[in-house]
């Protein structure tokens, strides 16, 4: 794995997990479950704390409570002058022109947007909610399971009446975590496609408070830095829409993820030792964290590698159409290293939002990807490269990134008929043929047969 991996590490021994640490302290008395008095005690404190906050419906994340939490995370934003709206439509305008030559997908924009970061949260919650409750659910079941399966008979029917108290809290906590995240992210994130999905939506927008909050670090000039960026949010709207199957592919493979997961109860019950459910301040400690720390299965690996690759594929394709069309602009290629370093490494937001969702957005492959679609596009062009995100079976995977130069031989094998590749092997396995008795070696002229392979 690449350097700054943030998955949840079940050896760290200062988890941020509101889940896990809610859970771990209901099997911290005397080192196994507590009695049926004291597990209704802590029910009775659990709701009377968390009451305010368990309006927001059911389900593994309170969305109500997202909301006002990233709304609030916020609240120092500043709005949009007109100056900034006009920037932002005029490099939107000129960005299309300029990739109309790199890339065959044709303008997506919309009418673009100058976006405040209360706004980029309202734009973006609903796609967080296709990302985070499947992973939030699944954890859930996954807790729920594991106590089940371990407490004692007699215990039964005081864990069955807390079932829906511990749902509630849960969604409860979870939505104010990830609203925390969000609210974090709105005031990093440059564009609505900043994260490599389009979560503001599949229309062109830039957050002004941060992109000049962006500029104001660099020694560069202002125009081209925003002509920058706008190429990369069209670049990025372009390939979501040539290739409508894509947004939901990389949500299946989140949901793949999700479903993979296993909680191992005596883990948490070791990590949480010393939680008083009776003390308000260290109830409160359940509102910082990340989810419950799942132990990484085969298949969770294997659906985080094709996440992973995935993510790469567009974060690579975007740089490649965009450095063609940036080619006359003297800032690009700074601007290129700066941001690709940028979304490799993530800030502190992205990083907690892993932390809490035990996932990342982060293309760790995307320098090999960017190699890739630079070849195609030199070997084949702009239009063949483009349409290899016409369905899911031609875009490249993990084996073309590893080997790019084989990637037109293995592409030429999957496309031959199965007459051609029949006989390919057939003669493979065959070996060169012998001459039967009689004949002449040298063939009816008596030469040698110049034949290929002969």
């Amino acid at each position: 794995m690449a350097e700054n991996d943030h998955r949840p590490d079940p050896d760290d021994d200062q988890p941020q997990d509101p889940l896990s640490r809610m859970f771990g302290q209901f099997m911290n008395q005397g080192g196994g479950m507590p009695d049926a008095s004291s597990m209704q005690a802590m029910f009775s404190q659990l709701q009377s704390f968390f009451g305010a906050m368990a309006s927001g419906g059911t389900g593994p994340v309170n969305w109500t409570l997202a909301k006002e939490t990233a709304q609030r995370a916020v609240a120092d934003e500043s709005g949009v002058t007109r100056a900034q709206a006009s920037d932002v439509s005029e490099s939107a305008q000129l960005a299309q022109l300029w990739l109309d030559a790199a890339t065959d997908f044709p303008d997506a924009n919309g009418q673009p947007r100058a976006l405040r970061r209360s706004e980029w949260v309202e734009a973006s919650l609903p796609q967080w909610q296709s990302l985070a409750e499947p992973v939030a659910a699944s954890a859930a079941e996954a807790v729920s399971g594991s106590l089940a399966s371990q407490i004692p008979p007699e215990l039964t029917g005081v864990m069955g009446q807390a079932g829906g108290m511990l749902s509630s809290l849960g969604g409860t906590l979870f939505g104010a975590q990830l609203g925390g995240a969000v609210g974090s992210l709105a005031s990093e994130v440059l564009s609505g496609t900043d994260a490599g999905l389009p979560l503001a939506g599949k229309t062109f927008a830039l957050v002004s408070q941060n992109v000049d909050a962006f500029i104001d670090e660099l020694d560069l000039p202002r125009q081209e830095v925003l002509l920058y960026l706008a190429l990369r949010e069209s670049a990025h709207l372009r390939l979501f829409h040539g290739a409508p199957w894509l947004q939901d592919h990389v949500l299946g493979l989140v949901k793949d993820f999700a479903s993979g997961i296993s909680i191992d109860t005596s883990a948490i019950q070791e990590r949480m030792q010393g939680v008083d459910p009776s003390d308000p301040a260290a109830l409160q400690e359940l509102m910082s964290g990340g989810l419950v720390a799942p132990s990484t299965t085969p298949r969770q690996r294997a659906a985080l590698d094709r996440l992973e690759t995935t993510l790469a594929l567009i974060e690579g394709w975007v740089d490649t159409v965009v450095t063609a069309a940036s080619a006359n602009l003297p800032s690009a290629p700074a601007l290129r290293e700066m941001l690709r370093r940028r979304r490799a490494t993530g800030g502190p937001a992205e990083q907690a939002f892993a932390g809490l969702v035990g996932l990342e957005l982060r293309p760790r492959r995307a320098r090999e990807a960017a190699a890739l679609w630079e070849k195609i596009t030199a070997e084949r062009g702009a239009g063949e490269r483009d349409g290899l995100w016409a369905e899911l079976g031609l875009v490249p995977t993990a084996e073309d990134l590893d080997d790019p130069n084989g990637f037109f031989e293995r592409r030429a094998l999957i496309g031959a008929s199965d007459d051609d590749f029949d006989a390919a092997l057939s003669a493979w396995l065959d070996g060169p043929s012998t001459p039967e008795a009689g004949d002449d070696p040298k063939g009816p002229s008596g030469e040698g047969d110049d034949r290929p392979g002969a």
